[in-house]
């Protein structure tokens, strides 16, 4: 066993416990689970992190606990933790570890995760065949998070072969016409490795979120909101709203403008634990996490057709051209991040 899957192997006997005692003592439980994570953090993204984390739940009267409390209870462990550690170890940990070790080689900066539009119900542009190829690239760079944009159709047997011949990185597929049957809730759910996100804006969307509830399902929701409208997301009505599909995260999506305007509304609103509910702007943050971890608020984003959209209209394609040579063209320049 080498080092990195002896130091999973840890981390997952110590979250199976700390997850285990939540039920008998929450708030002290909380908060070992939080110590854990700074524990094995390395990087500056962890570290800041979970630092975080742990400053939040000192505060006793804090909706985070009402909120991690009802999503321990009401999701299956199993998927929690082989998702958290997908995500926390082996994208945001050992990932960051290998992205920073890459990208100083190779002298730009690589992604610490993917955006990639996908239209289930095409035959042309992007297939579940060239998802696959860009993981299979990008994965032995440290690229381990994929955010996968259903904008239309919905979860194919092809894209879930896809998720699960990378059991050990972690998938968000945001379903813009939320359409899932109970073996398709099944099936997302035995994978661990992937979490669904309900569009709140679909009529179905309260059906579907009960029925991924009821299952012990791993799901979040997300809104697609538009420039002029950021001044309005705070309102209590919209809050409510969102708080009534039991969701513990909301991704906040904006779909006109420089993208990722309601971010500073989501990280107050995080720092202020105004909500018993982690709202998220989908750019924003992306932007935020890949800055703390390299200096550099990248993102790569790749259209149903191919085509890479963001950080801007490139030209390129990567149906065309490699991923790889594509980033070498478009990616920032590395350089080593500022001293912490």
């Amino acid at each position: 066993m080498n080092d990195k899957n002896f130091t999973r192997v840890l981390i997952e006997t110590a979250v199976d416990r700390g997850i285990k005692d939540v039920t008998n003592d929450p708030k002290r439980s909380l908060r070992r689970l939080a110590d854990l994570g700074k524990q094995y953090s390395e990087g500056r993204f962890q570290k800041a992190t979970f630092g975080h984390i742990t400053n939040l739940l000192k505060n006793d009267d804090s909706p985070y606990y009402t909120m991690l409390e009802n999503f321990l209870a009401t999701v299956d462990h199993k998927v929690i933790k082989t998702f958290g550690l997908n995500l926390g170890y082996d994208s945001w940990t050992y990932g960051a570890r290998t992205i920073h070790k890459e990208s100083k080689k190779r002298g730009y900066m690589l992604p610490w995760v993917v955006q990639i539009h996908f239209d289930g119900t095409s035959t042309e542009g992007i297939d579940t065949g060239d998802i696959r190829v860009l993981i299979n690239r990008l994965k032995p760079l440290g690229v381990n998070t994929y955010v996968i944009l259903l904008d239309k159709g919905n979860i194919t047997p092809s894209l879930c072969d896809v998720i699960r011949s990378n059991p050990t990185c972690a998938f968000i597929l945001f379903l813009n016409d939320p359409v899932i049957s109970d073996e398709e809730i099944k099936t997302i759910k035995n994978l661990g490795n992937a979490v669904i996100s309900v569009n709140i804006s679909s009529s179905k969307a309260d059906s579907v979120c009960r029925k991924l509830k009821s299952d012990r399902a791993l799901y979040v929701i997300h809104y697609f909101y538009s420039s002029d409208e950021t001044g309005s997301l705070a309102d209590g009505d919209a809050i409510d709203k969102w708080l009534s599909y039991g969701s513990a995260f909301i991704f906040l999506i904006q779909k006109d403008g420089d993208k990722g305007v309601a971010g500073k509304f989501a990280k107050r609103a995080r720092l202020d634990q105004e909500y018993p509910i982690l709202i998220w702007d989908l750019y924003a943050d992306i932007k935020l996490v890949n800055e703390i971890i390299s200096d550099i608020p990248f993102i790569f984003e790749i259209a149903s057709d191919g085509s890479v959209v963001y950080p801007q209209n490139t030209g390129m394609s990567v149906l065309e051209t490699d991923v790889i040579s594509v980033l070498e063209k478009i990616a920032p320049a590395f350089h080593p991040p500022l001293p912490s």
